[in-house]
């Protein structure tokens, strides 16, 4: 038997996890074409098939369950071999700290991290966005911000407060359209949404409620999409009330949206908790969350 690649063993763990090549390619950022040869290229190592692959997915074969199976074990050792060095290091900040949140509070985190650097040099942060959460368990990401509380037993999580929404608009289009909002006659004024396959947010679900109001004619596949074109002048828009403090040229219509209100969640790897650079992340999320939670504008209000 040839050696074994332990990326391609983490790969096929991936492949199982997803049931289809097409969707595991996607998640660990390959082509289907190149999943598809590193999986060639296990199974040759193996001198076995590990997967059976149909059209509708991947099904492991009988010998593939085992490696699958011993493949779970050297995941969780590997995962542990790390946790064990970052407790070691608990008494040096340094490394790499990987945060998956949302668009809104990427957007949060991206113009308020400077201050960070300057205090702690040594750690370096990446910021991942996207709707779909990654697994703190696989390590996809170190820490997650959501708003929801996750409900696996192995996380730790801590409350950072309420992020609020309201229905904002430039202040070029305020002017221009006075008598219209100062009566919400909300049948003569643009707004801008999310595109169709978003449109099922609940953001764009209340905005697409107003009553007498059309569908936004201008239309995003994500949210920073919004606010440039609501910060441009091109309608209405609901946006993070947070952005009226960093945006000037903002306007509320709505300064506060209730039933939008999400509660916000940091959650980590129980592993995770004694690391250095992870609790300077987490303290420096809680000071800036904190800090909002007192504006006067409530950007983020505490519950």
């Amino acid at each position: 038997m040839k050696h074994t690649n332990w990326d391609d063993l983490r790969l096929l763990l991936l492949i199982v996890q997803e049931g289809a090549l097409r969707s595991a390619a996607r998640k660990a950022g390959l082509s289907p074409a190149t999943l598809s040869r590193r999986l060639d290229d296990l199974e040759e190592a193996l001198g076995q098939k590990v997967v059976e692959r149909f059209q509708g997915g991947c099904v492991p074969t009988a010998f593939g369950a085992g490696i699958i199976a011993w493949a779970g074990q050297m995941g969780e050792i590997a995962l542990e071999i790390e946790r064990t060095r970052d407790r070691q290091d608990a008494h040096a900040a340094s490394g790499i700290v990987r945060i998956n949140t949302d668009e809104w509070l990427s957007y949060f985190l991206t113009t308020r991290f400077a201050r960070f650097h300057d205090r702690y040099p040594n750690v370096e942060v990446e910021i991942v966005t996207s709707h779909r959460p990654y697994s703190l368990a696989q390590r996809e990401a170190d820490i997650a911000i959501r708003p929801f509380r996750p409900e696996q037993l192995d996380l730790v999580t801590r409350r950072l407060g309420t992020l609020s929404f309201g229905l904002y608009c430039s202040r070029a289009l305020a002017a221009r359209h006075a008598d219209a909002l100062a009566q919400q006659d909300w049948a003569s004024l643009p707004f801008v949404g999310f595109d169709e396959p978003r449109a099922e947010f609940q953001s764009d679900r209340w905005l697409r409620a107003l009553p007498g109001a059309r569908a936004p004619w201008m239309r995003c596949s994500y949210g920073l999409g919004i606010l440039d074109g609501v910060a441009h002048g091109a309608g209405l828009g609901v946006l993070a009330t947070f952005l009226a403090t960093d945006q000037e040229n903002l306007v509320a219509a709505i300064p506060h949206i209730p039933e939008l209100d999400q509660d916000i969640w940091l959650s980590m790897h129980s592993g995770l908790r004694t690391s250095a650079r992870i609790r300077a992340v987490v303290d420096f999320m809680g000071e800036v969350f904190g800090e909002y939670r007192q504006a006067d504008s409530r950007p983020i209000a505490d519950g």
